[in-house]
C-alpha cells in the first residue's frame, strides 16, 4: 500500500501485521509465502460527507464479506449501512493480506475494523466534546452524529467535525467495542450492499476490464500435460483481419488481435508442434499411485496406547475411504488485464490473493514491488482454484512485448483444465469399540495427491472421545495440479471419519446420532448435534432403517457444524430432499449472509458427494467440459433449514466453508439407511450404478 498524505477527514491508521504466521510447506506452495508489507496502513477513513470508507486486502468473490465488513464498521461507528463503502483487494490502496481463503475474513479482518471504527467513534466524542461544550462520557454516537445524551437535538454530525481537517489517529486494542446488547445491526439480517450491482450486469469482473488499445490475446495451451512447444507455423494466422501480432516468449505463444473473436479465429489457424510427455497415469491408476508414492507422514492426532486399546475392543472395524479429483468450477473463468506505463505495470485480475500475484509479478519482472499494482475487480467465486492466477504473468507478459495493454481470459474448457484440482485421497481407518458403542482406539492414515500433506492435514483429527488415537497424514504424486478447495482436505476427511462413525453405529446396532453422542463431551459439538437432530425431527433408530436419514456433524475453521438429510432414490438416482444444518460460528455478524454461505457449502459438497469426479489419462482431461462433467444444478437442490446456534459472546469464526465437510457423509449415511449399501468412494451415485 502506498504512504500517501492523508485525506480530508479523519483517518485511522495502523500497522500491517500477517493475519496468520507462514506454515512451512503451505503458504510457499498454495499462496506463495509472501510477507507482510513493513508499512503503515489506512483502515478507516470518515469523510467530511459524513461516510466512512474501510479498507481490507481482502477481496470479494461472492462470499458477501463487503457487506459483513460494512456492517461491522457501520455498527461500531453508529452510522447507516449506507454510509459505509469498503474498499477491497487494491494493492496500492488496501493494507496488506495474505489472501482471501480458510473463511478468516470476517474472524480476523472484521476485528480490526472494528478495532479501527472503535478507535474512530472516541476521537469524534473527543471532537465533539469541544464543540457541544459538553464533557465525554454526556455525550453517544448515533445514525452519523455525535449528540448530547440529555437532549439528542443538541448535536454534531461527523461531517461537521471532520470539514477543513487532515486529522490522523493511532488504531489502539485498548478502544471500547460494543457489547452484543448493544448491536443495532450486527447479528440482524442485512441485504448485500453490493447485491444490486451484481444481479443488474454493472459490477465489473476481470473479463470486463477495457483500456484504451487493448488487445485480445489467445494463448495456445498444449494438448496435454506436460508437453513442450517445439515450434510453430504462424504464418496464415499473421495474415488474418484484427490480428495485430503472433508473439512467442520462450514457453508462451499467443495471438494478439483487436477482437476477442479474432484472436480465437486466428489461433486456430496456427500449426503447433509439440513433444508430449509419454507414461502419464490415469484416473484408475490413483488409489494405489497414492499409496505407492506416500511420504512426509505427518501426525496430527496422536494420543494413548493404540495397542491396549485394540486389546480392550469387543469388535474391530477397517475400512478405506477414497474420493477423486474435483474441479473447484467458479462460476467466472479467470481473466487478466496487464498494462505497462512508464517502467510500471498495473494488472486486474480477479485473484484470492493479489498481494501473492504482486510478489510474484515483481520477482519474475525485477520489478519493486511498488511499482506494480493489483486491482482485484468483482470475482464470480473462487473456492480456492484463484489463489493461483497464471494469466496475470500471461497477461503482463504479452503486455510488455506489445507495448499496449493486452487482456487473457480463460475459456470454460480452459478453466477446467488448467486450473487446480481438489487432491484425490484415500483413507484408511481401523477402530475398536465397544459393545455399548463406547470407541476405545482409532487409527488414521491418510493420503492426499500433491506436493505436501498440509492440505491433507484439516479436519483429519476425530473430535470424539476416544482415549486411544494416532492419525496420520501423507501426500502423494499427483498427476494433476493439486491446490486448494473450500475447506481444502476438510470434507475429504470428514467424509472418511463420519462414514466410519455411522459404520460403528451399524455394527453394535446404535443409532447413528446416538453413537455421537455417546462418545462426545465437547459442548458446542453437542450443541450442533443436537440442533440439527431436533429441527430435522430425528428418531432414533439404527440404520438401516429404509427411511433415508444420514447425519454428520465436523468442525473447520474454528466453526463447528451438523447436519441431516433425507434422501430417495428415484429412477436410479439419490435425490437429496432435505437438510438441516445447525452452525455454530460464534458471533454471527450478519445471518443472513451465514445462511446463504451455508446453503452455498452444502449444495456444493452435494455435487462431489453425488456426482462430480475428473477424469483423465495420458495427460488429458475426458471431464473438461459441463456437458461431461455432472455438476448440482437447480432441480437438485432440497429443502434446506439453517440453524444459526452460535454464542454472540464467542468470537465470530468462519460460516464460508464448515457446511461442506458434513453434507457428503451425510448423504452416504442416508443412502446406507435406505438401502443397506455401504459406499466408500465417492461420487456416490456412480457406484450404486
Amino acid at each position: 500500500m502506498s504512504e500517501v498524505p492523508a485525506p480530508e477527514g479523519l483517518t485511522i491508521v495502523g500497522d500491517v501485521t500477517p493475519i496468520a504466521p507462514p506454515r512451512p510447506g503451505y503458504a510457499a506452495t498454495a499462496y506463495g509465502g509472501v510477507a507482510p508489507e513493513p508499512v503503515r496502513a489506512t483502515w478507516l477513513h470518515v469523510r467530511p460527507d459524513g461516510g466512512v470508507t474501510a479498507f481490507a486486502g481482502k477481496v470479494e468473490y461472492g462470499q458477501g464479506i463487503r457487506s459483513g465488513l460494512a456492517v461491522e464498521v457501520a455498527d461500531e461507528l453508529r452510522v447507516p449501512l449506507e454510509r459505509v463503502d469498503v474498499v477491497l483487494g487494491d494493492t496500492d490502496r488496501t493494507p496488506w493480506d495474505m489472501g482471501t481463503f480458510g473463511s478468516m475474513s470476517t474472524a480476523r479482518t472484521g476485528p480490526i475494523l472494528r478495532k479501527a471504527a472503535a478507535t474512530a467513534r472516541r476521537s469524534l466524542l473527543e471532537l465533539a466534546a469541544g464543540r457541544l461544550d459538553l464533557p465525554v462520557d454526556e455525550l453517544v454516537c448515533t445514525d452519523g452524529y455525535v449528540a448530547s445524551r440529555r437532549d439528542p437535538r443538541h448535536r454534531v454530525s461527523y461531517g461537521e467535525l471532520v470539514a477543513g481537517q487532515r486529522l490522523t489517529r493511532e488504531l489502539t486494542d485498548d478502544a471500547p467495542l460494543l457489547t452484543p446488547a448493544e448491536f443495532a445491526i450486527m447479528g440482524r439480517p442485512q441485504p448485500r450492499v453490493d447485491a444490486v450491482e451484481r444481479v443488474t450486469g454493472k459490477a465489473q469482473y476481470s473479463q470486463d476490464i477495457r483500456l484504451p488499445g487493448m488487445l485480445f490475446a489467445k494463448v495456445l495451451r498444449p494438448p496435454s500435460f506436460g508437453a513442450e512447444l517445439v515450434d510453430a507455423d504462424t504464418s496464415a494466422a499473421e495474415r488474418l483481419p484484427g490480428v495485430v501480432a503472433v508473439v512467442r516468449d520462450g514457453d508462451l505463444l499467443a495471438v494478439l488481435a483487436e477482437r476477442d473473436e479474432e484472436a480465437e479465429f486466428a489461433a486456430q489457424t496456427v500449426q503447433a508442434r509439440w513433444q508430449e510427455r509419454a507414461g502419464q497415469p490415469s484416473h484408475l491408476d490413483m488409489p494405489s499411485l497414492l499409496i505407492e508414492s506416500a511420504r512426509d507422514p505427518y501426525n496430527t492426532q496422536e494420543r494413548g496406547n493404540l495397542a491396549e486399546g485394540f486389546r480392550r475392543a469387543d469388535g474391530i472395524l477397517e475400512a478405506t475411504y477414497y474420493v477423486p479429483y474435483i474441479s473447484n468450477q467458479p462460476m467466472e473463468p479467470k481473466a487478466a488485464v496487464a498494462e505497462w506505463r512508464d517502467g510500471k505495470l498495473a494488472v486486474w485480475a480477479g485473484s484470492q490473493r493479489p498481494f501473492g500475484v504482486r510478489a510474484e509479478l515483481a520477482r519474475h519482472f525485477g520489478l519493486e514491488e511498488r511499482d506494480v499494482r493489483v486491482i482485484a475487480p468483482e470475482i464470480g467465486g473462487g473456492f480456492g482454484s484463484k489463489s493461483y492466477y497464471p494469466v496475470a504473468l500471461e497477461a503482463s507478459r504479452l503486455a510488455k512485448l506489445a507495448g499496449r495493454p493486452v487482456r487473457v481470459a480463460y475459456t470454460r474448457s480452459e478453466e477446467m483444465i488448467w486450473s487446480t484440482f481438489r487432491p484425490a485421497a484415500l483413507i484408511k481407518i481401523r477402530s475398536g469399540f465397544l459393545s455399548n458403542g463406547t470407541i476405545v482406539a482409532w487409527e488414521c492414515q491418510a493420503y492426499h495427491a500433491g506436493p505436501t500433506s498440509y492440505i491433507g492435514r484439516r479436519g483429519s483429527e476425530t473430535p470424539y472421545d476416544i482415549p486411544n488415537v494416532a492419525v496420520t497424514v501423507a501426500c502423494g504424486d499427483s498427476p494433476l495440479r493439486a491446490g486448494s478447495f473450500r475447506s481444502l482436505g476438510g470434507a475429504v476427511n470428514h467424509f472418511a471419519r463420519e462414514s466410519h462413525m455411522d459404520e460403528i453405529a451399524a455394527a453394535v446396532g446404535i443409532d447413528p446420532v446416538d453413537l455421537r453422542l455417546r462418545n462426545l463431551s465437547h459442548p458446542r459439538f453437542r450443541r450442533v448435534l443436537e440442533a440439527a437432530a431436533e429441527g430435522f425431527g430425528w428418531e432414533a433408530s439404527p440404520a438401516p432403517s429404509q427411511r433415508g436419514h444420514g447425519v454428520a456433524l465436523g468442525l473447520d475453521v474454528g466453526s463447528y457444524v451438523a447436519c441431516c438429510v433425507r434422501a430417495a432414490v428415484r429412477a436410479g438416482e439419490v435425490r437429496v430432499e432435505r437438510v438441516v444444518a445447525a452452525l455454530d460460528c460464534g458471533l454471527t455478524v450478519n445471518p443472513e449472509g451465514a445462511r446463504n454461505q451455508v446453503e452455498g457449502s452444502l449444495v456444493m459438497g452435494m455435487g462431489a458427494a453425488l456426482y462430480e469426479a475428473i477424469e483423465f489419462a495420458d495427460g488429458r482431461l475426458s471431464t473438461a467440459s459441463l456437458a461431461r462433467y455432472r455438476m448440482p444444478r437447480i432441480t437438485d437442490s432440497p429443502e434446506i433449514d439453517v440453524l444459526l446456534v452460535g454464542d454472540p459472546t464467542e468470537p465470530s469464526t468462519g460460516a464460508g466453508e464448515p457446511a461442506i465437510v458434513v453434507i457428503a457423509p451425510a448423504i452416504a449415511g442416508a443412502v446406507f439407511d435406505l438401502t443397506g449399501t455401504r459406499v466408500r468412494e465417492l461420487p456416490l451415485q456412480r457406484h450404486l450404478r
